[in-house]
Parts: C-alpha cells; structure tokens; sequence
C-alpha cells in the first residue's frame, strides 16, 4: 500500500492584483496501533515507521489482557500494570522512529479497545502488530477478522516474525 500525501496550495490575492502561493503541510496519517506483548520490539517500530511512510499519527492502545485466574479473582493490578509497560514501551519505540505517538490502556477484549480507542482518536487505519507467540491466540480469537467486519477502515495485520530485526533498524 501506499501513503497517500495529500497537500493543498494556499493562494492568497495580493494589492497589485498578483497572488502569493505557499504549499501547505501533508496532512498527517492517523494510524491506531494496537499494542500487544510484541510491540516494544524495535523491528516491530521499525516496520510501522515504515508502513506508515511519512508523516504520521499514531495512537497506541494496549488492551488490559487479564489472566483467567485474575479475572476470577478481581484482581487486574498486574494485569494493569503489564499493560502500562507495554504502553510506554510502545510509544517510546514509535517516537524513537519518528512518529508523532500517544496513547491510552484498553479493554480486555482488544476489538472493544479499537472501539474505544476510535471514539477518542478517528483513525484512517488500524495496525494490528503480531508475532510468535500471541499471533496464533489472537487469530483464533478472531481478533484481525472481527475488527475488519466491524470497523469500516482498513485493518492491517503486521507480521514480523518472517523478516529479519537487523534489516528493519
């Protein structure tokens, strides 16, 4: 796929009938990126740097993803806090490529986070960061295909584990 740069000339009249044309900034992509235990891996930020192209927004949202036993108990402090950690690893990778990166905890269920995190943040694309281990639960969940048929926006699954890290950083 490719970025899609849209730019605009600003035309302004002046006194003596001529114009002044300045050519105004690219419009920056809006890109959410769901963050799973893969996503403070350099090669994965290396990836989404270069899937995004340019210019760029990113939202991080990291789904709370609470054990069984946790979600028996009430208890999702660690839960929470595993969360945080790879928020704040996530966001740091992306700005440390370039990216203009923010982001927020979301709901267990990572589709209902997308859902959540698209309120606050109108995204044009969702990525959707995979790697061995958790690419294989995630599909099976239906994670990437439920977030396809629900969002009308163009869900992308990035899969890293066929590349090699050294070749993306």
């Amino acid at each position: 796929m490719s970025a899609r740069r849209v730019c605009a000339m600003l035309t302004v009249p002046t006194k003596n009938g001529g114009a002044m044309v300045d050519q105004l900034q690219p419009k920056r992509r809006r890109i959410l990126f769901v963050a799973h235990q893969a996503c403070g891996n350099p090669a994965l930020c290396a990836e989404v740097r270069a899937h995004a192209e340019g210019a760029a927004d990113v939202h991080v949202v990291a789904p709370v993803l609470g054990s069984p036993m946790h979600r028996w108990t009430s208890d999702d402090s660690e839960d929470r806090a595993l969360a945080e950690e790879r928020l704040e690893a996530s966001v740091s990778c992306l700005r440390k490529h370039d990216l203009r990166a923010h982001g927020t905890l979301g709901d267990g269920d990572p589709v209902q986070a997308i859902a959540d995190a698209l309120y606050e943040f109108p995204a044009e694309e969702i990525v959707i960061c995979l790697e061995e281990p958790e690419r294989a639960h995630w599909l099976r969940k239906g994670v990437v295909e439920r977030a396809r048929e629900r969002f009308q926006i163009l869900v992308t699954e990035l899969d890293v584990t066929a590349r090699e890290p050294a070749a993306l950083a």
